[in-house]
């Protein structure tokens, strides 16, 4: 089969979607993945085609700095829905160019609707793929609020009322691509309660043991795992790195990933002062703030760029990060207690998540955080019923193998 898998964002959404179609492509599928242009090395790779679609996250984050660290939700969805109307506008054209000989189209995020609107003009099936659990539940906020323990009647209305809402923020954006597409513009109500305008079958690419299986999910929904690539055993760290780890005890990785903040020497002092104040040693990663301007290596810290985190995660004792889905998974996978120290979006879910579930401490506030009340948090993740319950959550997601399971899940949906 020719399948086609469109995702847009940053590593941790687009990086799942490598690791399920190298999976697609070593069963013998054509598997080309459309995304941001400046992911096409990592897709290339990985010996998949690869397809242009016009999405710069890093640059949306750079332009926009101050809505996109925490302070404002309402700032968050304006920035978004802006960028977003801009991009989508090359969309259409891009989509068709993808899309030629496609037999199946899996998509997710911001092209969800661009996939399944693809995949309806050209009479083939639609897979979504989720990296958060999206749909309504009773037990489960909304992803995209900040968590708080509300009656379940609440979460529900919250979940649809926020569906709703973001549908009509976006609804111009997509009935100009269905517009382009010479398809039948979306109702008032939008695609997402009508099962055949999406396609209706669903691919959560995180854990159940993570999240549980909720009893509101309909069957449609399968939950086969993360999707990750197998480990890279020939990776050698810079020799920098393998000395530092070696000097002594193991580290706290620190790092913000695919986050910029308007204030990151202000992010790298506590930093520094938190490493002083645990008494720990940490492997810092610069990331998108390139906090590398204000930190230098000593004893105490070592800072590092690209890193793969499947390796990074085995040398340290656990890890302060801004919980996106992919770094969330990778602590996970790794078996260690997280600090989370989220930005935006879905990252409080996650960050509130691991806390439930007994793997992370309490969620630390961006706009609160100093170097004391960081310090106390990763003194708290090294609290050996913490750590413990990290290791066995790491060996039962470990032993999940979500890509091949999502495979397996599509044949038995006949699509493969």
């Amino acid at each position: 089969m020719t399948i086609v898998i469109m995702t847009v964002g940053t590593e941790g959404d687009i990086r799942p979607h490598i690791a399920l179609g190298a999976g697609l492509a070593a069963q013998g599928h054509s598997v080309k993945l459309a995304a941001d242009p400046g992911f096409a090395p990592a897709i290339k790779q990985a010996r998949l085609g690869f397809a242009p679609l016009t999405a710069d996250f890093a640059g949306m984050m750079r332009a926009h700095p101050q809505a996109l660290d925490g302070r404002s939700g309402a700032a968050v969805a304006r920035v978004v829905v802006a960028e977003t109307r801009r991009m989508a506008y090359f969309w259409p054209e891009q989509g068709l160019a993808a899309a030629k000989n496609a037999s199946l189209f899996i998509g997710s995020g911001n092209v969800s609707l661009l996939a399944a609107s693809l995949a309806e003009r050209a009479g083939v099936p639609f897979i979504q793929t989720q990296l958060q659990p999206l749909e309504a539940s009773r037990a489960l906020p909304p992803v995209w609020f900040r968590p708080h323990s509300l009656p379940s009647t609440v979460n529900l209305m919250l979940h649809y009322t926020l569906r709703q809402t973001a549908w009509l923020l976006t609804r111009n954006i997509a009935n100009c691509m269905r517009r382009d597409l010479d398809l039948p513009l979306y109702g008032f109500r939008g695609p997402w309660h009508d099962v055949q305008a999406t396609g209706g079958r669903i691919l959560y690419g995180f854990s159940q043991h993570v999240v549980p299986r909720q009893p509101e999910w309909p069957k449609r929904i399968a939950m086969p795992g993360y999707f990750t690539s197998p480990a890279a055993e020939t990776y050698q760290p810079p020799s920098d790195l393998a000395d530092f780890l070696k000097s002594g005890d193991k580290p706290v990785y620190i790092g913000f990933g695919s986050m910029l903040s308007a204030e990151a020497e202000r992010l790298a002092t506590i930093v520094r002062d938190a490493v002083h104040l645990s008494g720990l040693r940490a492997v810092v990663s610069s990331g998108w703030s390139n906090l590398r301007r204000f930190l230098d290596n000593t004893p105490e810290i070592h800072v590092v760029d690209s890193v793969p985190h499947e390796w990074l995660f085995r040398q340290v004792r656990l890890a302060v990060h801004h919980c996106g889905a992919g770094t969330a998974a990778a602590a996970v996978r790794a078996g260690i207690p997280t600090v989370p120290v989220p930005f935006v979006g879905d990252q409080f879910f996650w960050g509130w998540q691991l806390g439930r579930i007994g793997v992370a401490t309490q969620t630390q506030d961006m706009r609160r955080l100093s170097a004391s009340t960081l310090a106390d948090a990763i003194r708290q993740a090294t609290n050996p019923n913490m750590a413990d319950a990290a290791t066995r959550l790491g060996q039962q997601v470990c032993a999940e193998d979500g890509v091949a399971r999502a495979i397996s899940q599509m044949r038995d949906w006949n699509l493969l």
